[in-house]
């Protein structure tokens, strides 16, 4: 695999280094247009993004805010017509849509659309994420205060537990529940709508690489050349894929050209 195919690999599926603090310094987080500074030299904002960072920010809140209230509630459709109002349902939409059928610009128009969609998802997955992260620090004071009370009442694991003492001991409350996250075929659709053709993708998520070995993505030993241009010591599994079949499908769509060029993807390998 040549070193050409790609000069910048964008982590996926986390978008924070706080969710994946293992990634290599050299790889970039996706900003979905919100401009993080924290840390500096971390992040990379694709140059045509539609929403512009206020927008951006209005509707990451937006997000976070409907994640708290519904943090139950692990299905995306239930963040839908948020989705749809970040572009698609604005009176600047449907007058964009008709200039771009009178002048025969309707490529343009579906890509316009395709890309504030994919900016909208990720400004949701970033709200997910982050309150993703509040649930687990809730889960860990949780544990700590339970840990606190049991010494409190004398459970020592060392000591033989009565009774009602060995049942008090696994009776934790379960008081958190896990947080709603986008699904891995969307957001790798989302991340591939927005990124240049330059970008490959780095991800440490076993599951999004099983699930691509799944959909036919061929993995092999990374080329040392490939990595140590990248900035990544230590061993990689590397692929070229279609986008359509990152984004866990079978087949093309017509309807995204752009999901048609091969991207390069480098999975480290565990152990």
């Amino acid at each position: 695999m040549s070193q050409d195919t790609v000069s910048l690999l964008i982590h996926v599926p986390d978008l924070t280094p706080q969710a994946a603090p293992d990634v290599p310094p050299a790889v970039r987080f996706l900003d979905p247009g919100l401009a993080p500074a924290d840390p500096p030299g971390r992040w990379f904002r694709p140059p045509d993004l539609p929403l512009d960072e206020a927008s951006a920010r209005a509707l990451t809140a937006q997000f976070t805010q409907l994640a708290r209230e519904s943090r139950s509630v692990a299905d995306v459709s239930a963040y839908a017509p948020s989705l749809q109002d970040a572009y698609g349902s604005t009176s600047f939409a449907i007058k964009d849509g008709l200039e771009a059928a009178l002048e025969g610009r309707q490529d343009q128009e579906i890509r316009k659309r395709a890309l504030a969609r994919a900016q909208a998802e990720l400004c949701l997955a970033w709200a997910l994420e982050e309150v993703s992260r509040e649930l687990d620090g809730l889960t860990a004071k949780l544990d700590g205060q339970w840990a606190d009370f049991e010494k409190t009442l004398g459970l020592d694991e060392e000591d033989p537990l009565g009774g009602e003492e060995a049942a008090l001991s696994g009776a934790k409350p379960d008081l958190v529940p896990a947080g709603p996250g986008l699904p891995l075929a969307v957001f790798v659709d989302a991340a591939l709508t927005v990124l240049p053709p330059q970008c490959g993708l780095h991800a440490s998520d076993e599951a999004l690489a099983s699930s691509w070995e799944e959909f036919g993505v061929a993995f092999a030993p990374a080329d040392a050349a490939l990595t140590a241009a990248l900035g990544l010591a230590g061993a990689y599994r590397a692929a070229r894929a279609p986008g359509w079949r990152l984004c866990l499908s079978r087949r093309s769509d017509p309807a995204r050209p752009w999901l048609d060029a091969e991207r390069t993807v480098l999975v480290p390998v565990r152990g």
